[in-house]
């Protein structure tokens, strides 16, 4: 059997290299990395001005080729003091799912997990956090409208011809753990808006078993994920503040390099009225691959972010330059203490 044509639908010649690409086991990724923290970095576990944190993000991506990706990510997190009204140093658990398809095989993921972390002052506004993540997945594919080369009977397609595969494929889906963690630095000023984060991750440490085959000679296995990353804000004025985000990661043979700037007007200050907008721009660097644009609106503890890419490849003459949109929503919840709360927007 060929195997090297397992799972390689028929598409349009570009779309049809991407599938094959896509299958060895790409994570997920948003443009906005900062607003799925946890995706990013176990370690990030926590992070945030609060004590509940409600994070969704969603992610759609070329509707106009073949090869339609579907991505959605959701995630709770709930502080645990380490002591009674001392506040800087707690535990954070939380419960992460996402959801992932991609193709027209429809390619699924399915991934649970149960982000575990520990936050502690190493100096006045300084915070060191390590977080691990133990995670469950599933993933699968229909096979309804695959098809093999051996089908293609003198240039045209015949779906009735043989496929001339021997039929070794035992699942159409596959269950595994996964376990994945960080670190992330975090400093912030005591009398200003400013503050910055720094970390990196290592996803997948145990290399998860991805293989569909009964031959237990295929040995397929979710390549690590390693991430840098550093994102900060700098306040230069009452009302207006600057920032930038860095993040690298790769996987296996892929390897992302994304970086921008932006800015942030305060619109409103008074206490529990907070109200801002942000604008940035942020350039992929895969391949030449896309230009990022984001706005964002802050109104008290929630926050809405929307970017869209703008594909800058080769592949921009299947996608006339589009990329996809992206949207995120954000929630932090304060529960009463008897010390003075920040402002919350963060």
């Amino acid at each position: 059997m060929k195997r090297t044509l397992f799972l390689r639908p028929i598409l349009a010649l570009v779309a049809y290299a991407l599938s094959a690409y896509v299958l060895v086991g790409q994570d997920i990724h948003f443009s906005q990395f900062y607003n799925a923290p946890l995706n990013l970095n176990p370690g990030l576990n926590g992070i945030f001005g609060g004590d509940i944190r409600f994070v969704g993000n969603y992610r759609s991506q070329w509707q106009a080729v073949p090869v339609p990706y579907t991505t959605f990510s959701g995630s709770v997190e709930n502080k645990l003091y380490y002591k009674r009204n001392q506040y800087d140093r707690y535990f954070t658990g939380a419960l992460m799912i996402n959801y992932d398809r991609q193709g027209s095989l429809e390619l699924t993921s399915l991934q649970v997990g149960i982000p575990l972390g520990i936050t502690l002052p190493v100096a006045p506004n300084n915070f060191l956090s390590l977080g691990v993540t133990p995670a469950f997945g599933q993933r699968s594919f229909n096979t309804h409208e695959w098809s093999f080369d051996a089908q293609f009977v003198d240039c045209l397609y015949n779906p009735s011809a043989p496929t001339m595969e021997d039929g070794l494929l035992f699942s159409t889906n596959l269950q595994y753990f996964d376990l994945s963690t960080g670190l992330n630095y975090r400093y912030y000023a005591k009398n200003n808006r400013s503050r910055f984060d720094v970390g990196m991750a290592m996803h997948h440490i145990n290399r998860p078993d991805h293989n569909f085959w009964t031959n237990n000679q295929d040995d397929v296995r979710l390549a690590m994920r390693q991430a840098v990353y550093g994102v900060g804000l700098v306040q230069v004025s009452s009302n207006f503040d600057v920032l930038g985000q860095f993040v690298l990661q790769q996987q296996g043979g892929y390897r992302e390099i994304l970086y921008g700037v932006g800015a942030r007007m305060m619109l409103n200050l008074q206490p529990y009225k907070e109200l801002a907008i942000q604008v940035s721009g942020q350039f992929r660097q895969r391949y030449t691959d896309a230009m990022v644009v984001n706005f964002e609106v802050f109104y008290r503890t929630w926050s809405v972010g929307f970017s869209y890419d703008m594909n800058l490849s080769d592949f921009n003459v299947a996608t006339n330059s589009r990329g996809g949109p992206e949207v995120s929503l954000i929630y932090r919840l304060y529960k009463i203490k008897s010390a003075h709360k920040q402002c919350p927007i963060d």
